[in-house]
């Protein structure tokens, strides 16, 4: 028997799982819900044979194996913990729920009943950050110094949340997934623009063990659409554009290597390094589709999957803190640790 899914919330993001699953073998969309009856009209009208319903009980029903939650973040919470007490597997659209607390509940409450529990990180799939992690762990790009991040359009706004929740759960959870662990500790400003008292641009700086640390960039209030990430190590320096149709990864045999006891202006040339620009061929696979099939491997297997609930409580863990640094002025606040080593404790020979 096909695996039954259902995805509630059909908006923007939620329209993509119905795409997805309606084309899975060995998987059968269930069911589309969502109170919005224009958002159904039009799964109605792309996909005849799928049921659309505005009740999310009928979700609950024995017909259903498993949900995905594409709903406001101020929802993921009570609908997944229904969910799970329902017996489905659940797939969570980031972050995982609106606080730390409420993923530990749902973490808990997934392992009670022996049902899956996945975040929706999208980017932890993406074959060019599958990339990037390779390279950060084979050495190639010597000590890994920084991590540069910007994701940044005009809107989409909201008003459940702040665009730190909004937009930098995917570039949290990319930098955890390349370097193989959390952040020690995180320093964080916003600033409201264009709605009263919710962000809608802001930064932030996380800093891991060694000298490492990340920069992010968020921001609903800027002209271009920008999906960058720039990791600079000592021998090489790599950007990862996502927004470019055909040359999303670009390295550069890029570096600059002071002479000791130089104090010469020739010295100072005699150490910058500039070499040719490499553009891989990476895999076309869609992101979320082999998030999908981890899902649903996982739920068929008995497998884990990658971005699991206790990925997702890392993440919320990490805004919490950057929320709580913000309203105290950018001050640096320490990062829940859980027990993840990071790769360049690895690769600088800090962890035994």
């Amino acid at each position: 028997m096909n695996l039954r899914i259902a995805v509630v919330g059909c908006g923007y993001w939620g329209s993509k799982h119905v795409r997805i699953v309606n084309e899975m073998p060995s998987v059968r969309l269930a069911l589309a819900v969502d109170p919005v009856e224009d958002r159904l009209a039009h799964i109605r009208a792309q996909y005849r044979r799928v049921p659309v319903t505005r009740d999310i009980e009928a979700a609950l029903r024995p017909n259903v194996d498993a949900i995905v939650l594409a709903t406001p973040v101020s929802t993921h919470y009570e609908l997944a913990a229904r969910a799970l007490s329902a017996g489905k597997h659940v797939l969570v659209e980031k972050p995982l729920a609106a606080s730390s607390a409420k993923c530990r509940e749902l973490i808990a409450l997934a392992d009670r009943r022996g049902l899956v529990l996945m975040v929706g990180h999208t980017f932890e799939y993406h074959p060019a950050v599958a990339y990037l992690r390779n390279l950060a762990s084979s050495g190639e790009l010597g000590e890994l110094y920084y991590i540069d991040t910007a994701r940044l359009n005009l809107g989409l706004f909201r008003r459940d949340v702040d665009v730190l929740w909004d937009l930098a759960p995917h570039d949290i959870s990319m930098i955890y997934h390349i370097l193989g662990g959390p952040a020690l500790a995180v320093s964080a400003r916003g600033n409201s623009y264009a709605l009263p008292e919710v962000n809608d641009v802001a930064f932030a700086d996380l800093t891991f063990p060694g000298r490492a640390t990340a920069h992010l960039h968020v921001s609903w209030l800027a002209p271009c659409k920008v999906r960058r990430v720039t990791l600079v190590g000592s021998k090489a320096m790599v950007v990862f554009n996502d927004v470019s149709p055909d040359e999303k990864i670009r390295i550069y045999d890029k570096r600059y290597t002071a002479e000791p006891e130089g104090d010469n202006y020739a010295d100072h040339l005699a150490g910058y390094h500039h070499g040719n620009i490499t553009i891989p061929a990476l895999d076309t696979a869609e992101p979320l589709r082999l998030e999908i099939e981890d899902f649903v491997r996982a739920i068929v297997t008995g497998s884990k999957v990658r971005a699991d609930g206790a990925s997702g409580l890392r993440v919320v863990e990490t805004l919490e803190a950057a929320s709580c640094s913000m309203a105290n002025y950018g001050a640096m606040v320490t990062v829940p640790r859980m027990g993840g080593e990071s790769l360049f404790a690895h690769s600088r020979g800090e962890v035994a």
